[in-house]
C-alpha cells in the first residue's frame, strides 16, 4: 500500500495522473489543447502547461462540441484540425453531423483556459456548430486582412486506399463535390463564423481529399496538401494502385481562390502536414507513403507560387511515415513528426529559407516504446515542444529544445491524458494540438 501511495505521489508531481483540483488553476504559464476525434461526440482536451514543460489535464475537460467526430473509420491525417483565432478555438467534427460535418468555435478564457461554447444558430434552442459544407471537416485556416477574418475549412471526404501485399482495397474512390475547401468569415466581437463560398472542389477522388490547408504569412496565397491513395502496410507501394498525392497553391483576395499552381509525382503519395516558408518562398511539405525510388522525399521542399519541387530529404527509415510539420519559434529549424516509427526529425533552415541537414543523425524517437503508428500533431511552447500519442497511446510527449536543434524528451514524458485512459483507438484518434501563453 505504501508503495502505491508513493507511486501516485511521484506520479502527481510529475505530471498528475488525474484531472488537477482548482487550487492549481493559477499556475500555469499556458495551454494546450487537443480534440478526442470520439464519434459518439466529438471533445476538446484541454490542458494547462506548466514553465517546466508538463502539463496537467484541467477540470471540465474534455470539453463536448455536440457534434460528431470520426474515430470509428480508423486512422485519417489532418493538420490544422484545431485553430485558435483571437480569443476562439476552432475545432472540426470530422464525422457526418448528421449528413456533413462541422465546425465548433469556443471562447476561450486566457486566465485560466476554460472553453465556453458559441452557439452558431442563436435562433434554435439547441447549441448549434456551423455546417462544414463537406465531409469529413480536415483542417482549418485563419488569416486576417484588413478588418476581415477569413477562416477556410477543408473537408477531406474519405482516404480510399490500399493495404498489406497481396494488396486489400480499404474503401473506394468516390467522386463527389463534398470533397472541398470552404470560405468563412468569423465575426471576433460574437465568434460568429458565415458562410461565404465554396473556394475549390475536388471532385476527382483519384487525387485524395485534402488534409491540410493554410494561408502564407500575408494571407495572399492558400496552400492545399491531399492524401492521393495509398498503398500501405506492404513492402512496396504498388505503382498500378498507388495514385499520387497533390499540392495547390492559389492566390487568395477577397474570398476567392485562384489556382497558380498544382505538384504531384508518382511514387509520392500520402502529403499531410505543410508549412510556409518564414519568407514564404516555400513551401515544406511533408509525404508518408514513398516507392522506393522515391525513399528520399519525406520532406519536400517547394515554390510557394507554382508547387515545383525544389528539393527533397529523407527523416528516418522509408516507411517512417512523415506526416506532421512545424516551423519553430525563433524559424530557424523546421520539425517533421513521423507516424509509424514514433520520431521527430529535424531540419535547419538557411538564410535562403531553403532546408539543410544540421544534425546527425536528424531525428529523435519518442521514449517509453510507443506503438508502432501512434505519433500525429506537433506544437511548440517556449523551449518545449509537444508531440501527440495520438492513435493509440492517448498520451502526449514532451521534448526539451536545445540551441543546435536536438531534442531531449523529459523526466515522466509521455503524459497520459487522465480522461482518454482505456480509450481504444476507435473511440478515440486525436485531430489536432494548439495553445497559448497565458
Amino acid at each position: 500500500m505504501k508503495k502505491q501511495i508513493l507511486a501516485a505521489s511521484l506520479c502527481i508531481i510529475l505530471f498528475s495522473c488525474k484531472k488537477e483540483d482548482g487550487g492549481n488553476k493559477d499556475n500555469h504559464s499556458g495551454f494546450i489543447y487537443t480534440s478526442t476525434n470520439a464519434t459518439s461526440g466529438n471533445g476538446i482536451i484541454a490542458m494547462g502547461r506548466k514553465s517546466d514543460g508538463t502539463l496537467m489535464e484541467l477540470p471540465g475537460s474534455p470539453y463536448k462540441t455536440g457534434s460528431s467526430g470520426d474515430a470509428a473509420e480508423g486512422d485519417f491525417d489532418t493538420q490544422g484540425a484545431l485553430r485558435i483565432i483571437g480569443d476562439y478555438l476552432l475545432a472540426v467534427n470530422a464525422g457526418n453531423n448528421p449528413v456533413n460535418s462541422t465546425i465548433s468555435v469556443f471562447k476561450m478564457k486566457r486566465t485560466n483556459g476554460s472553453l465556453t461554447q458559441v452557439d452558431q444558430n442563436t435562433s434554435t434552442p439547441a447549441m448549434d456548430n456551423m455546417d462544414s459544407r463537406g465531409i469529413r471537416a480536415s483542417s482549418i485556416a485563419a488569416k486576417k486582412i484588413g478588418g476581415t477574418t477569413w477562416v477556410v475549412i477543408s473537408n477531406q471526404h474519405s482516404n480510399p486506399h490500399y493495404e498489406m501485399e497481396p494488396p486489400v482495397a480499404v474503401g473506394s474512390v468516390v467522386t463527389s463535390p463534398l470533397r472541398n475547401v470552404v470560405v468563412f468569415t468569423l465575426n471576433e466581437s460574437t465568434g460568429l463564423l458565415e458562410y461565404k463560398s465554396i473556394g475549390a472542389t475536388y471532385t476527382d477522388g483519384n487525387y485524395g481529399g485534402p488534409t491540410t490547408v493554410d494561408f502564407n504569412a500575408t494571407g495572399s496565397k492558400i496552400a492545399v496538401s491531399t492524401w492521393g491513395v495509398t498503398h500501405i502496410m506492404a513492402p512496396e507501394p504498388n505503382p498500378d494502385l498507388q495514385k499520387s498525392s497533390r499540392l495547390y497553391i492559389y492566390n487568395f483576395s477577397g474570398g476567392t481562390l485562384t489556382q497558380t499552381g498544382v505538384y504531384q509525382e508518382p511514387g509520392v503519395s500520402g502529403s499531410i502536414g505543410f508549412s510556409w516558408s518564414p519568407n514564404d518562398k516555400y513551401i515544406y511539405l511533408s509525404n508518408f507513403n514513398l516507392h522506393s525510388s522515391k525513399e528520399a522525399n519525406s520532406v519536400t521542399v517547394h515554390d510557394g507560387s507554382t508547387g515545383v519541387k525544389i528539393q527533397n530529404f529523407a527523416s528516418g527509415g522509408r516507411n517512417d511515415e512523415a506526416c506532421w510539420t512545424w516551423v519553430s519559434l525563433d524559424r530557424s529549424k523546421l520539425y517533421v513528426v513521423s507516424f509509424a516509427e514514433n520520431i521527430v526529425s529535424v531540419f535547419g533552415i538557411a538564410s535562403d529559407n531553403k532546408l539543410t541537414n544540421i544534425l546527425t543523425p536528424n531525428f529523435f524517437t519518442r521514449a517509453g516504446n510507443p506503438p508502432m503508428g501512434d505519433s500525429k500533431d506537433i506544437y511548440q511552447a517556449n523551449d518545449y515542444l509537444y508531440v501527440a500519442g495520438s492513435f493509440q497511446s492517448h498520451t502526449i510527449a514532451v521534448f526539451k529544445i536545445a540551441g543546435s536543434g536536438a531534442l531531449t524528451e523529459i523526466s515522466g514524458s509521455p503524459f497520459p491524458v487522465p480522461s482518454s485512459i482505456g480509450k481504444t483507438k476507435d473511440q478515440q484518434a486525436y485531430l489536432g494540438l494548439t495553445g497559448f501563453d497565458k
